[in-house]
């Protein structure tokens, strides 16, 4: 395979699926105090999840630096790459997508491409999927980069947040919002698209949290690919792909993915989301 992908964990990769496309993923960092753990490396979802809201100080997360990215895209090159996808989350949004540049303007041993992407979690995940499928028939890179920004189009992450603590500690989300969403009791489901990020409802309860998320899923019909992301949410992501599969995804696969380290830190526990991509 002479085209290789490359993504971080934002992209949310099972690390069986990874494997099986031959995908390149660049850790994050997870940092409680002066503690750093590499996502998905040192630091499992578990483990992160215990720890979570045992601590005074909330965690933070930092993107590996240009080194990292270099290192990993001269391994691809020694393995025979000749062009390289780096796949990664807009720089409006995160870091890395600057980092991985860097790193591509000191590469000389391959050609390097990085992608800014409008998306995260299995949104992302979808397209750097796909991505590599194409890579692996032998598709050329251009039409490979073609098809990733119609993907774009066609792609949403829909999340409702039991508290907006972590969203607010991010820098996310102005703090005065975030407080009086507090006070209110009120719980927001947001939508990211292309970048954006924009409130689409704002509920009270769990269970008006997973209808609306399936109001969300259902305007988005007919789908073509569709994922249940969570926060340490289990029993509330399995009511919501049980109702996904009774209602909207008639014999679609809908997988249950407790969402990655770096995205639980600004997600915080209790969050409970869909990753669409919207069919043609």
């Amino acid at each position: 395979m002479t085209i290789r992908i490359v993504t971080d964990s934002t992209s949310d990769l099972p690390a069986g699926t990874a494997k099986q496309y031959g995908i390149e993923v660049v850790p994050c960092f997870i940092n409680f105090g002066d503690e750093s753990y590499r996502d998905g490396v040192d630091i499992s979802r578990g483990q992160f999840y215990q720890r979570l809201g045992k601590t005074a100080a909330l965690p933070k997360t930092s993107a590996p630096g240009a080194g990292v990215f270099q290192k990993a895209y001269e391994k691809l090159a020694c393995g025979g790459a000749k062009h390289i996808l780096s796949m990664h989350i807009h720089s409006g949004l995160s870091n890395l997508a600057n980092a991985a540049r860097l790193a591509a303007q000191a590469v000389n041993s391959t050609k390097v491409t990085v992608i800014e992407m409008g998306q995260v979690a299995a949104g992302l995940g979808f397209q750097v999927v796909n991505a590599a499928r194409l890579a692996i028939k032998g598709v050329d890179p251009e039409t490979i980069l073609s098809n990733i920004r119609e993907w774009e189009t066609r792609t949403f992450v829909f999340a409702a947040l039991d508290t907006m603590d972590y969203l607010r500690a991010s820098g996310r989300v102005p703090a005065l919002a975030a407080k009086l969403a507090d006070l209110l009791r009120i719980k927001p489901i947001i939508q990211l698209h292309q970048g954006k990020i924009r409130l689409v409802g704002r509920v009270r309860t769990s269970a008006q949290a997973v209808a609306r998320l399936l109001e969300c899923a259902a305007d988005l019909q007919p789908l073509e690919q569709v994922a249940v992301l969570h926060t340490h949410a289990w029993e509330r992501a399995k009511s919501l792909q049980a109702a996904l599969k009774e209602r909207i995804a008639h014999g679609m696969n809908v997988s249950v993915s407790e969402a990655t380290p770096v995205l639980g830190v600004h997600v915080g526990p209790g969050g409970v989301g869909l990753a669409c991509m919207r069919g043609q």
